[in-house]
């Protein structure tokens, strides 16, 4: 018993957690020079949480966005079909949604609609089971000193899985 609570409590304190949420976000920060970083981006984030609030989620998760090609070396979201629905969900219907983190986790893997949200990776073995969830909505104005963060979106999926994302 001690041992498992160790384990447990080691992998929570790393920031690993093997369940995870795949959310859209659509980030812009406001009142910056558009030549000191890209103040604009939008695509798949994979968190613990997803409702999101100011304090803890401003800048603190990378996007990966959206692709028409994420094989391969090209990192991404790609999703079947690719088109914007705008605020709040931005991409719906979620028949396919292809992923590739390159070197980062989760890793390469497609959510399949017709395969009941199963997850896959490039071999065809399933390695998590996803579940539609498009009940969190992201609609934040966040203040960081003299810098104003919008954050929107809303979650797609909730996945239970042995993959462990940071």
């Amino acid at each position: 018993m001690k041992l498992s609570i160790t384990i447990f409590a080691a992998a929570a304190a790393s920031g690993v957690l093997a369940d995870f949420w795949v959310i859209y976000l659509v980030q812009n920060v406001l009142d910056v020079p558009l030549i000191a970083f890209s103040r604009y981006s939008e695509g798949a984030v994979f968190a613990r949480h997803a409702d999101f609030n100011c304090e803890r989620d401003t800048g603190a998760h990378y996007i990966y966005p959206n692709s028409a090609d994420v094989s391969g070396d090209k990192l991404g979201m790609r999703t079947v079909p690719g088109q914007d629905v705008g605020f709040p969900f931005y991409r719906d219907p979620l028949d396919v949604v292809e992923f590739n983190t390159g070197s980062a986790r989760p890793g390469h893997h497609t959510i399949y609609k017709d395969r009941g949200y199963a997850m896959v990776d490039l071999d065809g073995k399933k390695t998590g089971q996803c579940f539609l969830n498009r009940t969190f909505t992201i609609n934040e104005d966040c203040y960081r000193g003299d810098t104003h963060v919008t954050m929107r979106g809303s979650s797609m999926f909730f996945c239970k899985s042995d993959i462990e994302v940071n």
